[in-house]
């Protein structure tokens, strides 16, 4: 028997074969069929050894038994074992895909991920704007705001900051859920004339007094009243703000479903 290549004694290898394996089977190749004695002789595996891993190159198919007595053993062609092995491979694989994405992907999606996020709490209305104010001029490209408590004020102290990030080149969209009770008619007309606005109606049961602000989808600032029959009283405001970009994520989904189905109104409009 001619000395293995080192290349195909790799191959095989890695492959999976064992050193025993690697050397019958090649043996069978180069040499023809054999008996086990002969194999073991040859190919320089110990006797008590060479039965097992007959049995375990047969089981691969690569390898058949010829009738008769003592029982002789050839290999089959390595072109039809390549294929085989082919086929094997494909098969595994597309079962492995269909265990990670049809069953193990549903629990990955479906557990719970403990995460550290950044969390903030601000009390007081000026507080929280200064918030605003430091998100917006933070803002590298873009910006998706929905104001569902505002009043005049509010947008007033906002005007120069969302004016100044217009300036930069950063997408600002800013969404009023438009209730009078708690979003000042004055207050859309002015950040109208800053910024591209859409304003989706609603009747005051179904009012949602909170305001979301979202930044680089990564900042997220929380809005909410403390006293709702007063919204005007903008110190009775708590904001949270956090830093984490899966929540972001969604939140910007929401805002650019609400975009989509708000009346617009862009920067060069007025609204009358």
């Amino acid at each position: 028997m001619a000395k293995i290549d080192e290349n195909i004694h790799r191959v095989l290898r890695d492959y999976g074969l064992t050193e025993y394996e690697i050397k019958a089977y090649v043996k069978l190749v180069f040499d023809g069929p054999a008996t086990p004695y002969e194999i073991s002789e040859t190919a320089g595996i110990p006797y008590a050894r060479v039965y097992g891993t007959l049995e375990d190159l047969e089981k691969r198919g690569w390898i058949e038994t010829q009738p008769g007595r003592p029982v002789v053993y050839r290999a089959k062609p390595p072109r039809f074992v390549a294929e085989l092995a082919v086929e094997t491979s494909k098969t595994f694989m597309d079962g492995f895909v269909s265990i990670m994405v049809r069953d193990l992907q549903s629990i990955y999606e479906k557990r719970e991920t403990v995460k550290h996020v950044g969390l903030w709490v601000i009390h007081g209305g000026d507080k929280i704007l200064d918030k605003h104010e430091e998100m917006i001029s933070r803002a590298r490209s873009h910006i998706y705001f929905i104001a569902s408590t505002l009043v005049l004020k509010e947008a007033d102290e906002l005007r120069k900051t969302v004016a100044d990030a217009e300036t930069r080149g950063v997408d600002i969209k800013i969404i009023f859920f438009s209730n009078p009770k708690y979003v000042e008619e004055e207050a859309i007309r002015l950040l109208a004339r800053l910024s591209d606005v859409g304003v989706i109606d609603e009747v005051e049961q179904a009012a949602k007094p909170f305001n979301i602000v979202v930044v680089d989808g990564r900042d997220v600032l929380l809005t909410f009243l403390w006293n709702l029959e007063v919204p005007s009283d903008i110190g009775s405001k708590i904001a949270f703000r956090i830093t984490d970009e899966d929540l972001a994520g969604v939140l910007e989904r929401y805002c650019e479903h609400y975009w989509i189905k708000a009346r617009k109104f862009y920067r060069s409009e007025r609204i009358m």
